[in-house]
């Protein structure tokens, strides 16, 4: 089956374990995820099967929303609540004023350091497991973007916060820096996904609705199509000629003013067909077909 799903993550278990459940209830090997979620965090994770395992690498310009607690006072090794405790101090003096004045430096372009434990490489092993043998190492500042961020609470010493972020952010490290910049410290208590791109929380689904799906005959049912993940790429309706030519691997003109990296092309009856990317030379060429091929045409 080719499709994808719109998980809703439980508290506890890896994103590959998320993998291994759909593959045992769907009997099907050839399954893939987006955007790992650390075993604290739940929420929203995009599950693919089949020919949709094709379009993941194309969610990494889409963005994240996330709803983030955050603990002031305390810092641990792992930025997190599953770290152990490295530092306390007192938070009293914090104000809601403070707190939203500090997110505010947070908007926009952002330079952050990996967590020593996340999965970033140091000459060939992830940072994880050097953390787990008590070895720290000098980690690359990375850019981030945050697209918004939003103070909804403060009851201290917890505050929540709603986050709109680019691929790559680590909303750990942001906590972290966070509690750096108000004086007293702090971790990430819990977070939960609530978007990435077209999926969101509101239409996720649980491993209860997938073995109910499996009892009642209908798990191809309840599978997105494949466009679900690539609606946020311009797209194009094509003539039977140029879709013909995408599908034999030929490329195609178009006349574009922009030129982005991607374009979903339709066919006439609005179907899904392709992924095709420019040239150097003005035309585009055929990255992901998704339709049985025809013969080859004359390429004149």
């Amino acid at each position: 089956m080719d499709g994808i799903l719109n998980i809703n993550k439980p508290f506890g278990i890896t994103s590959f374990d998320v993998v291994a459940k759909v593959r045992r209830i769907y009997s099907q090997k050839r399954v893939g995820h987006g955007g790992t979620l650390d075993p604290y965090a739940t929420g929203v994770i995009p599950v693919f099967l089949g020919k949709s395992t094709r379009l993941i690498e194309y969610l990494s310009s889409v963005s994240k929303t996330y709803l983030a607690e955050i603990e002031l006072g305390v810092e641990t090794d792992s930025y997190d609540s599953e770290g152990e405790i490295t530092f306390r101090k007192t938070c009293d003096y914090v104000t809601r004023e403070m707190i939203y004045k500090t997110l505010m430096d947070f908007q926009g372009e952002i330079i952050q350091i990996p967590p020593m434990y996340s999965a970033v490489k140091h000459r060939g092993m992830r940072l994880y497991n050097l953390a787990r043998q008590g070895i720290e190492v000098e980690r690359i500042p990375r850019v981030a973007t945050i697209y918004g961020i939003e103070l909804l609470n403060y009851t201290s010493p917890v505050l929540r916060v709603r986050i709109e972020c680019g691929h790559g952010t680590y909303i750990r490290s942001l906590a972290f820096d966070l509690g750096r910049k108000l004086g007293c410290g702090a971790y990430l208590k819990s977070l939960v996904r609530e978007a990435y791109g077209q999926f969101n929380l509101t239409n996720s689904l649980d491993f209860a609705d997938l073995e109910a799906a499996k009892c009642d005959g209908k798990l191809a049912g309840i599978l997105l199509p494949l466009e679900t993940a690539i609606g946020h790429l311009p797209r194009v309706s094509l003539d039977e000629k140029n879709i013909t030519r995408l599908v034999n691997g030929l490329e195609i003109t178009l006349d574009r003013i922009d030129k982005p990296e991607a374009v979903a092309v339709y066919n006439a009856e609005n179907s899904f067909v392709a992924i095709i990317q420019p040239e150097t030379d003005g035309t585009w060429h055929p990255a992901k077909v998704f339709i049985r091929q025809s013969p080859k045409p004359d390429a004149n």
